[in-house]
Order: structure tokens, then sequence, then C-alpha cells
């Protein structure tokens, strides 16, 4: 697995991290880019590079995030939608299915500077000092964004089918 380091070397992977390798591998064969290619773009080292995305998991070295991000920036994939399609290839049968082809990006821009937009919210709350907030409310708030998801796009294809009905009547 290729297992992100944020400071030690020496720390242990966590068992079930995410692998960004083949995200990165499928990248660099889509933009027709080599080690050395990618070397020049991200100033890592060639062999530091070779070690770092070697197919075979078990001679992979982890790499820092500072490479990490060095990476992303060199194939013009940005952070959250790299997260978002490690997370969805975990499931390969949504990754096949050409109806969530924009999922990734759609989220991608979902989550984008969500987190400042959402504290720049709650500071506008009388009596809020932050102390309100508790953990599990990650749970309901996702079941939340869901639902009302759902229910806007049920709507969109309603308006569509409304519209599509028509103009069958204009022919």
């Amino acid at each position: 697995m290729a297992t992100i380091e944020l400071d030690s070397p020496s720390a242990p992977p966590p068992g079930d991290d995410p692998d960004y390798i083949p995200l990165i591998v499928r990248a660099m064969e889509a933009q027709d880019m080599g080690i050395r290619q990618m070397a020049l773009r991200t100033n890592i080292k060639k062999s530091r590079l070779g070690v770092i995305l070697h197919r075979d998991s078990a001679k992979r070295a982890p790499m820092t995030l500072p490479e990490f991000q060095s990476i992303l920036r060199s194939l013009n994939i940005d952070l959250m939608q790299a997260i978002i399609s490690v997370e969805m290839a975990r499931d390969l049968e949504l990754m096949g299915d050409e109806r969530f082809a924009t999922l990734v990006a759609m989220l991608s821009t979902l989550f984008n500077g969500l987190p400042h937009r959402l504290i720049e919210a709650l500071r506008e709350l009388e009596g809020m000092d932050g102390s309100e907030i508790r953990k599990e409310w990650g749970t309901y708030f996702q079941s939340a964004v869901i639902k009302k998801m759902v229910a806007e796009i049920s709507r969109i294809l309603q308006r569509r089918a409304v519209l599509e009905e028509g103009n069958d009547f204009a022919l």
C-alpha cells in the first residue's frame, strides 16, 4: 500500500490505508508521462519516484505529504478529487457505471471550501462557542445531505420529464 507520511519515516502504516498509486499511475499513463518527466515536474529524484510508484506494493516506499501533493499537482489532480476517486475505486462496480462518471468532479466541487464556509456560517449563530458540536453529528448530517441531494436530483429529473412531454406535443 502507498501510505503518506506526515512526519516520521519510521511510523508504521495503518492496516487499511487507501492506495493512491494506481490512480497516479493511470493518470501518468493517460497523460503519456514517464518517471523522468514526472521527476522534472515534481522536483523529486527519478530514483525516489521509482521507489514510491513501484508497481509491486511490497517494494514501495511510503511517500511524504509534500511528495504526494507535488505529484498530484504535476498531474493536475485536485487533492479532494484524488481522495474521492480512490474511495470510489473500492467499489469497482460503481467505477464502471457511466452514470456516475461526473460524480467525482461534483463531489470534489462540493467539498472544496466546505469546511471554511461551514465555519463562517456557524460563526454567525448567536451564542455559539463551539462546545455544542459533536462528532456523532457527522453521520446524521451525512444522511441529511444525501436525502437533500436525492430530493433535488429527483426534482430535476421530474422537470426534465415534464419538459420532454411538452416537447412531444410540439411535433
